[in-house]
């Protein structure tokens, strides 16, 4: 009887001094963005964020004045597969160089912007409040930079693959308020009353937009 009670504990034990170990071994690290050249996304460099399907799929992303016709500016998709658009920086939220999936960071146009400075905004995207007429959050611009918490919630996006090789969807399911009550949806497209397709959360039974990211210097006509 002693015997047999003393091989269990010594499995109880081992077993416990074990659960350290399995559960570091199944914590991991997101995989880093790569860029459409297979290499990873940086936070130092500026891209564009295209359509991932080439032709009717559309261009890239840039900005339009807002459904009011002034501000702010609304964040669209160009009609032109040769558009790539404006230029972006991707900032993750613990400021670390490499930019990875499934990660929240800030998305920020670089270069002056038409309109910008009478909006007197930061080209930083972000989740506007919801449009009733349309029944749609659009994604405009005049987010704060950085600062993640409850005060920031509707700034921060993630990139997380799609079905398509090499191709990314853009979500907004913030993770920097854990406490926070918030939205969680895939980016899609909109076409709004002037024919404009503007970005959007999309419903689960809606596409989202699956997107490349290229590097900037590889230069391509943008509006």
């Amino acid at each position: 009887m002693k015997t047999l009670l003393a091989t269990i504990l010594s499995f109880l034990i081992l077993a416990l001094a074990s659960c350290p170990l399995l559960v570091l071994g199944t914590s991991s690290v997101p995989e880093p963005l790569l860029d459409v050249n297979g290499n990873k996304v940086e936070s130092t460099l500026q891209y564009h964020i295209v359509s991932a399907i080439w032709g009717a799929g559309g261009g890239g992303v840039s900005l339009h004045g807002g459904r009011n016709g002034y501000c702010p500016l609304d964040v669209i998709q160009l009609p032109s597969a040769i558009q790539w658009g404006k230029k972006l920086i991707l900032s993750p939220y613990d400021n670390s160089t490499i930019v990875r999936e499934s990660t929240d960071l800030n998305l920020r146009f670089v270069g002056l912007l038409s309109g910008s400075k009478q909006c007197n905004e930061l080209p930083l995207w972000k989740v506007d409040n919801y449009d009733a007429s349309s029944g749609r959050w659009f994604i405009t611009t005049g987010g704060l930079d950085g600062h993640p918490g409850a005060e920031t919630l509707l700034n921060w996006f993630k990139l997380e693959k799609t079905n398509l090789p090499g191709a990314y969807k853009i979500v907004h399911c913030p993770s920097v308020c854990e406490s926070c009550v918030k939205l969680c949806s895939s980016v899609g497209r909109f076409s709004f009353e002037d024919g404009v397709r503007r970005l959007v959360l999309v419903r689960d039974d809606e596409p989202a937009f699956p997107v490349v990211l290229i590097p900037a210097r590889e230069r391509s006509t943008s509006v």
